[in-house]
């Protein structure tokens, strides 16, 4: 598996920096976690594997599946896949059927308003650019901006919304989730 197109990636990551009590933003902060891994769980990450995968550093690289589970595991869960399922409500079930109201992107036509919201107090207004493209036209309380575009194939009612990529300003940023807590509380469309 492609690490890198893992939106749950930057969930992960959310939740080291939550743990750690501050986001990560100097080489002593990374050294500072290195250490605190190796304290906690007994398990060495480097430093510079660290501002790899923060992008600290610029250097191009995919995590590597035991890295993940070192981080998954310091944020309280048995490896990197239960943090994923756990994300979704299934860290006790591996598959399932799925009992909530789906909205595909396919549905939506080109140009067509998506909106969806969450706790708390985020709404957020969608205009369809082509195939499972969107370009955020009202953000109210949420980390998306006007003007951001994102991809996304389904709006599952209940669930978060994990979109791979949000592009702002010509730069594509990193994986985004929203409602991680308790889902999306409002998926519809206008019109």
């Amino acid at each position: 598996m492609n690490y890198k197109r893992v939106p749950e990636l930057q969930s992960l990551l959310d939740a080291v920096e939550k743990k750690y009590g501050a986001p990560l933003l100097s080489t002593n902060d990374f050294n500072v976690l290195s250490a605190l891994l190796k304290f906690e769980g007994r398990e060495t990450l480097s430093a510079s594997t660290l501002k790899r995968l923060w992008h600290y550093v610029s250097q191009e690289t995919t995590p590597r599946k035991a890295t993940l589970d070192v981080l998954a595991r310091f944020v309280g869960y048995k490896d990197f896949r239960d943090y994923r399922l756990s994300l979704l409500g299934e860290a006790t079930e591996s598959s399932g059927l799925l009992d909530a109201y789906t909205l595909p992107a396919e549905d939506i036509a080109d140009g067509g308003i998506v909106i969806i919201g969450w706790e708390p107090n985020r709404l957020v207004r969608l205009r369809k650019a082509g195939d499972d493209q969107f370009e955020v036209v009202e953000s109210l309380n949420s980390k998306l901006r006007e003007g951001d575009r994102l991809q996304c194939s389904f709006f599952f009612k209940g669930l978060p919304l994990v979109v791979p990529w949000v592009e702002r300003g010509g730069q594509r940023l990193p994986s985004y989730i929203a409602g991680k807590a308790k889902g999306l509380n409002l998926v519809k469309t206008d019109g």
